[in-house]
């Protein structure tokens, strides 16, 4: 597999969990200022939190887009990786640490989503109606 095709799906995953992060963050803020019953940041915070996450989900579809640039057989094996398969060498390994950083930091974000969700909203929180 091209060394420069591993590099470059690195560089767009590292780019992405940057903003995951960001994204990780302001929930953790929001979440102080629930406690804090502070609605005018809670609101503010919500609002920033959109761009690093609509930021983390347009790399994602570039990420895919740009598996059609590469032949089948390698663009089966990157897809793989992205889907969190394990690293067959060392080549591949980086890349796989990186989906595999970002599906954890993606889970417990959307855990501590969830609880703010739940808490503030309870029966009308969004994980209420629409994510059962």
């Amino acid at each position: 597999m091209a060394s420069d095709a591993l590099k470059a799906l690195c560089a767009q995953k590292r780019t992405q969990l940057l903003r995951l992060r960001e994204v990780a963050e302001l929930t953790k803020q929001i979440a102080e200022a629930a406690e804090r019953r502070d609605e005018l940041a809670m609101e503010m915070l919500l609002g920033e939190r959109e761009t690093p996450l609509r930021a983390a989900y347009e790399i994602e579809i570039q990420l895919r887009e740009s598996l059609e640039k590469f032949p089948e057989a390698e663009a089966i094996r990157l897809n793989a990786l992205l889907r969190g398969a394990e690293a067959e060498t060392e080549e591949e390994a980086a890349l796989a640490e990186l989906v595999a950083q970002y599906r954890r930091l993606m889970e417990t974000t959307i855990a501590a989503d969830k609880r703010l969700s739940l808490r503030l909203g309870g029966k009308n929180s969004f994980y209420e109606l629409f994510a059962k």
